[in-house]
C-alpha cells in the first residue's frame, strides 16, 4: 500500500520559501548585527570552510559567522541519526532540481541514463570539488570561490541585474543546474555538490538506515525506479551506500509493507517520525543557540574590516554607515564628506545602500566603491 510522504514536502516547501525570503530580505536590509542575516550567515558549508582559519587562528574568515558552523553542527546530528537526510528534506536546491525533474517527466521529457562506469567516475567528481574548494579557501583565508557558488547566486537572485557583476559564472552553474534536472534527477547531488560530499562521508556513521526484508519483497523495483539518487535498492537488503539521501520515496512506494523500513535493529521510524526527528533535531540545535543567544549571524564592524590584524577599505560593506567607517578609521566626518564629494548635510547614520538612493535623488551618484576609494586616499595622505 502506498504511503504518502507528506511530512517530507512539508519541511522541503518550508525551506525552498524560506530560503529566497531571507535572501530577499538581506537585500533589502543588508547585513551587520542590525541586519538580515546573509546567505553565508545560514549558509553550513561556510562552517567547513572556516573550520581550518577557527582551529588555527581561533578567528573566522570573512563573511563567516557562527550560525553557519552551529547549522554545520545540526547537519551533522542529523546524517549521525539519519544520513544525509539534509540533501533529501532540508536542501532547497535539491528540492528545485527534483521539482524540475517532476516536470520533465510530466512534459515527457526523456530521462538520461548515464552510462555505469562513466555514473560511478562521475560521483567521485563531488569529493575532488569538495577538496579543491576547502583547499583554496585555507590557501587564501576568504571565500575566494564564492563567485563560482550556485547557492550564493541562488540566495542573491532578488538582487536584479547586480547578480551578473558579482555571480555570473555562479549563475550560468545554477542554470545548469536547473536544466540538467529536465533530464538526469538531482545531477548536481549525484556529481558535483561538495555538501553533499562531506556528509556522504560522515553518512556510513548513520544509526537509521533504509533496510529491506527479501522474504516479503515482490520484486517490482519501484523502490529503485523512484530514487532520485539511482540507488539499486531493489538489490540490496540495507542501502549503506553514501549516495543515499534518505529522502523516503522509496519507502512511499513500496507496495508491501514490512518490506521497506528506516530502522536500526528492531526500531523503526515511520515517514511521519522521520520529520518529526528533523524538525525536533533543528528545534534543539538551531533554537536552542538562537534561545540562548549565541546563534550569531554577523560579526561586529572592527572584525568585517580587519583583515591580517589590518582594518582594510575593501571590506567596507553596504550596510555599515559613514559614522561607522569614520569611527573604525578614526577620520572625521567632515574630511570624509570632502573626499567623497558629499553635501555636508549628508546622514551619517543611514547605511551606506540605503544613502545611495537618497542621494540619486539629488542627482549624485554614490557606490561603496567610491567609499572604498577615499578612505584610501585619506590613509595614505
Amino acid at each position: 500500500m502506498k504511503k504518502r510522504n507528506y511530512f517530507k514536502w512539508v519541511i522541503s516547501i518550508f525551506f525552498l520559501i524560506f530560503a529566497p525570503v531571507m535572501g530577499y530580505m538581506h537585500q533589502v536590509k543588508g547585513g551587520g548585527p542590525s541586519g538580515s542575516p546573509s546567505v553565508d550567515a545560514l549558509c553550513p558549508f561556510g562552517g567547513l570552510e572556516t573550520l581550518f582559519s577557527l582551529i588555527k587562528d581561533g578567528a573566522y574568515i570573512k563573511r563567516i559567522a557562527p550560525s553557519s558552523l552551529i547549522i554545520l553542527i545540526c547537519l551533522i546530528v542529523l546524517t549521525i541519526l539519519l544520513g544525509r537526510i539534509f540533501c533529501g528534506y532540508i536542501c532547497p536546491l535539491g528540492t528545485i532540481q527534483t521539482l524540475i525533474n517532476k516536470l520533465g517527466r510530466k512534459l515527457k521529457i526523456k530521462q538520461i541514463k548515464v552510462n555505469e562506469k562513466m555514473d560511478k567516475i562521475l560521483r567521485y567528481s563531488k569529493y575532488v570539488v569538495l577538496v579543491v574548494v576547502l583547499f583554496t579557501t585555507y590557501k587564501a583565508g576568504e571565500l575566494i570561490l564564492r563567485p563560482l557558488d550556485p547557492w550564493a547566486t541562488f540566495m542573491h537572485l532578488g538582487s536584479g541585474s547586480e547578480i551578473f557583476s558579482e555571480f555570473l559564472i555562479g549563475f550560468i552553474i545554477l542554470m545548469l543546474i536547473f536544466m540538467s534536472s529536465l533530464f538526469i534527477e538531482r545531477a548536481w547531488c549525484r556529481y558535483f555538490c561538495p555538501l553533499g560530499a562531506f556528509l556522504a562521508i560522515i553518512s556510513p556513521l548513520r544509526i537509521f538506515k533504509v533496510k529491506r526484508n527479501p522474504q516479503t519483497c515482490v520484486n517490482c523495483k519501484k523502490c529503485t525506479k523512484n530514487c532520485p539518487m539511482g540507488i539499486e535498492i531493489s538489490n540490496c537488503n540495507a542501502t549503506d551506500s553514501m549516495e543515499c539521501i534518505s529522502c523516503g520515496e522509496c519507502l512511499a512506494v513500496c507496495p508491501k509493507s514490512e518490506t521497506l523500513d528506516m530502522k536500526k535493529g528492531k526500531k523503526k521510524l515511520s515517514l511521519s517520525a522521520i520529520g518529526a526527528v528533523v524538525t525536533l533535531v533543528v528545534i534543539l540545535v538551531i533554537g536552542g543557540n538562537v534561545a540562548s543567544g549565541k546563534f550569531e549571524v554577523a560579526q561586529g564592524n572592527t572584525e568585517t574590516l580587519t583583515q591580517n590584524g589590518v582594518l582594510n577599505p575593501d571590506n567596507i560593506r553596504g550596510y555599515m554607515t559613514l559614522n561607522d567607517i569614520c569611527k573604525e578609521f578614526k577620520i572625521e566626518s567632515s574630511i570624509l564628506l570632502k573626499e567623497c564629494g558629499l553635501p555636508e548635510d549628508t546622514d551619517l547614520n543611514k547605511p551606506i545602500k540605503e544613502l545611495k538612493t537618497d542621494l540619486e535623488q539629488k542627482d549624485i551618484e554614490f557606490e561603496t566603491e567610491n567609499l572604498r576609494d577615499a578612505i584610501k586616499k585619506i590613509l595614505e595622505k
